[in-house]
């Protein structure tokens, strides 16, 4: 009999692995952490396909091997949607796809759906499947990892790419690649779905799917002091998001709400008691403005995020050298950062990409926070965005916020 191989034990392949036993379905189970290439190649025989956890990408050699060997391989929420017939909204983007996510669910809410929210934003699509008759919607936050191995059956009724540029390129092959992962999140739509792209970064030609571009929607829409939806009025003074990103990403969240229902004044509501997440642009308490960007994983997450005030800025930088182009970020530097504080593995490599500015070489995370407390004044902000992946020195971007914080408490 053909088994299901389950690549990865992470959360979402234990997740798959649990889904599998309620439905007697044959499979077999591999991780990289626990087995050999020979064990690998055991667990070949006899497989029907691959299903892979989220950052196993085409640069696995095991994976390179499968597929000459003519092995279909497929994501998780792939295989999921073979399952699902709820309609799914998937929102993807290299930044702000959590945010317009969360907006997007609390939007939702407000109008009385029950709405399941997942995918790269927590809980594994699979998760939906045997609970799917309770959901209005399925909602969830697509990576580019995710969207690597789409094959037939991922088919969102909404799809939203916010934005695409450089990130990732430790994981995939080049830029092409991952914009073409991208591009698979409307890869199966038809006509009578929905795809919303601003094509500000992304070109995209010759699709089906009825196209969006949420930022020249006449009907929703910014001014420099105001969202507009539907004759409603929401002052941008009074929204606790900063920058002009986390607008965009409104019009992303409102132009997704008004495809399933007309955007009455109560829905602005929500948007001004939005509050955001833990870890971007995350404001914290004390004598000086503190903000807490760990979720800033490329360079343009750091740009966005400098951008997002008009004081000057003492910005602590650095982690995981993930072979990313930080030049465009000079320009701005030069304008706004007072002055520049590197730690992690890459911190040397961005000293030397970094020259007109201040800066200053930390051993550590903490001793950043305490050079970057002692040299910001009440005038300035201390921002800690940094342009890169956590995992020289951490698990992950939300454990690197929470020392980040902890460090704040502590020197503060």
């Amino acid at each position: 009999m053909k088994k299901i191989l389950i690549y990865g034990l992470g959360r979402t392949g234990r997740d798959l692995v649990k889904f599998c036993k309620k439905r007697n379905m044959s499979f077999t189970t591999f991780d990289d952490r626990d087995n050999s290439d020979i064990n690998f190649q055991n667990s070949l025989k006899n497989c029907s396909e691959i299903i892979v956890s989220p950052g196993i990408g085409l640069r696995n050699i095991n994976l390179q091997k499968a597929i000459k060997s003519g092995i279909k391989v497929i994501s998780e929420i792939e295989f999921a949607s073979r399952f699902i017939s709820k309609p799914i909204i998937a929102i993807t983007g290299t930044n702000g796809k959590t945010t317009t996510t969360l907006i997007t669910y609390d939007l939702l809410k407000s109008i009385g759906l029950n709405v399941f929210l997942g995918g790269n934003i927590g809980t594994p699509l699979i998760n939906a499947v045997n609970k799917e008759n309770k959901y209005d919607y399925i909602l969830i936050e697509v990576s580019s990892f995710q969207l690597q191995f789409i094959d037939l059956s991922f088919k969102p009724f909404i799809s939203a790419i916010l934005n695409v540029s450089e990130n990732h390129l430790d994981h995939h092959f080049n830029m092409e690649e991952y914009k073409l992962c991208k591009k698979n999140i409307f890869k199966n739509q038809s006509d009578r779905d929905y795809l919303l792209v601003s094509q500000k970064e992304l070109k995209i030609n010759k699709i089906n799917p009825l196209k969006i571009n949420p930022l020249k929607n006449k009907k929703i829409y910014s001014t420099d002091n105001a969202i507009f939806a539907e004759k409603n009025k929401l002052n941008i003074n009074e929204l606790k998001l900063y920058g002009p990103h986390n607008i965009e990403n409104i019009l992303f969240s409102l132009n997704i709400f008004t495809i399933i229902k007309k955007i009455e004044k109560k829905q602005l509501q929500v948007v001004k008691d939005f509050t955001p997440p833990f870890h971007r642009l995350e404001k914290l308490k004390g004598k000086i403005a503190i903000f807490n960007d760990s979720k800033s994983t490329s360079p343009q997450a750091t740009g966005v995020a400098i951008n997002s005030f008009s004081e000057k800025i003492v910005l602590i930088m650095g982690g995981k050298d993930k072979n990313l182009d930080y030049s465009s970020l000079n320009k701005d530097f030069k304008r706004k950062v007072k002055l520049l504080i590197l730690f992690g593995e890459n911190k040397f490599e961005l000293a030397k990409t970094f020259r007109n500015v201040k800066i200053y070489l930390a051993s550590d995370l903490r001793s950043s926070v305490k050079e970057g407390i002692k040299r910001t004044n009440s005038s300035d902000v201390l921002l800690f965005s940094p342009g890169t992946s956590s995992f020289d020195q951490y698990k992950s971007y939300s454990e690197r916020g929470e020392e980040f914080k902890k460090y704040v408490k502590e020197l503060s």
